[in-house]
């Protein structure tokens, strides 16, 4: 089977404008839908990566007849205290200098959160960072604002399409993925011991297959 793939930027990264307003999740969820409106597209699969993959559990609550199936990769599932502390101080904005220090700042928090990481890839990230502009954490806030427990029990503890969840063994946020397990229990679960956050860019081919493979079923 061939899929036709539309990697969409969440607002205000990539090469996407930044909202003029504040948005909340709901909002951020709506994007999928409206991208495939406008390319007449009735039906469709939804990937979501991280926070988007709140977004796309969000998406999937607010137009069940829209998404064929969902895959959700990295799927952070906080606490409310972690949530609150997220608020508080984790993704303050960076100051632009005129000595260009933010450029120091981002490449320091890159390496903070990705010891491991090499310099090509850090770059990459770097890039993203500064795409996004100072205030870079506005989406993540939404979903930190966001009770994804309580909207789950709301929907009466079931996903309204076939969902599958991908954790990474060496994903930063690896430790989340037993939780979205145990949430999301009616989830295929697909866990792969070596993958980082970033196993699409450094193993396409097995990511793809991973993805395909569900799609197919």
């Amino acid at each position: 089977t061939n899929y036709r793939v539309l990697a969409i930027d969440t607002p205000g990264f990539g090469q996407s404008d930044t909202p003029t307003l504040t948005w909340n999740a709901h909002n951020y969820a709506e994007i999928p839908t409206r991208c495939a409106d406008y390319l007449n597209t009735d039906q469709f699969y939804l990937f979501g990566r991280a926070t988007g993959a709140v977004f796309g559990f969000i998406a999937a609550m607010l137009f069940p007849s829209r998404i064929k199936k969902l895959i959700l990769h990295g799927m952070p599932v906080y606490t409310v205290e972690e949530r609150k502390d997220r608020l508080t101080a984790f993704a303050p904005p960076y100051e632009i200098t005129e000595e260009g220090t933010h450029f120091e700042w981002i490449w320091k928090r890159v390496h903070s959160e990705y010891p491991w990481i090499d310099p090509e890839l850090a770059t990459h990230l770097s890039k993203d960072f500064l795409n996004a502009g100072s205030d870079f954490a506005a989406s993540y806030r939404a979903i930190w604002h966001y009770d994804l427990p309580a909207a789950y029990a709301e929907a009466n503890s079931k996903m309204p399409c076939p969902t599958m969840l991908i954790g990474g063994g060496k994903d930063r946020i690896s430790f989340m993925h037993s939780r979205a397990t145990a949430l999301i229990r009616d989830a295929s679960n697909c866990f792969i011991p070596g993958a980082t956050d970033f196993i699409a860019e450094q193993d396409p081919d097995h990511f793809a297959q991973t993805l395909i493979s569900f799609l197919n079923k």
